[in-house]
């Protein structure tokens, strides 16, 4: 990927962000700097956008790159 479809894809993430209501509770686990999993976030975000479920996402949670692993503890 070059530097310029970086940039344009990270500017349409974002852009998705702020038409979206992010689902409560899972925002904070949204890396918005991390250069990967670009175009499974935008298919999300998108999917997002047209009034999808959750449930009915299936990358939903592996754009959650924050959210911890299975047997990590976190406060």
């Amino acid at each position: 990927m070059t530097e310029q479809e970086l940039i344009e894809k990270k500017v349409k993430i974002t852009d998705l962000l702020f038409q979206v209501d992010f689902p409560p509770g899972f925002a904070q686990f949204f890396d918005l700097e991390s250069d990967n999993l670009l175009d499974e976030k935008i298919e999300v975000l998108e999917a997002l956008k047209e009034g999808k479920q959750i449930k009915d996402i299936p990358k939903f949670y592996d754009i959650l790159e924050l959210y911890p692993e299975k047997g990590t503890h976190w406060d």
